[in-house]
């Protein structure tokens, strides 16, 4: 049954360059994320005041 099926939608797969393309974009979202994180964090958490640099 899984052998030959003639279903009608063919998905093709993604060109190398947008692969990269996606890689990167996740990759800097992530390094901005964490980026962020690490300066914003405390404060967002609630571990120290905004203010207080």
């Amino acid at each position: 049954m899984a052998g030959n099926s003639h279903h009608p939608v063919h998905i093709h797969a993604a060109r190398p360059l947008y692969r990269f393309t996606a890689t990167a974009l996740g990759a800097s979202m992530w390094f901005f994320l964490m980026y962020r994180a690490k300066k914003d964090g405390p404060a967002l958490l609630g571990w120290k005041h905004p203010w207080d640099h």
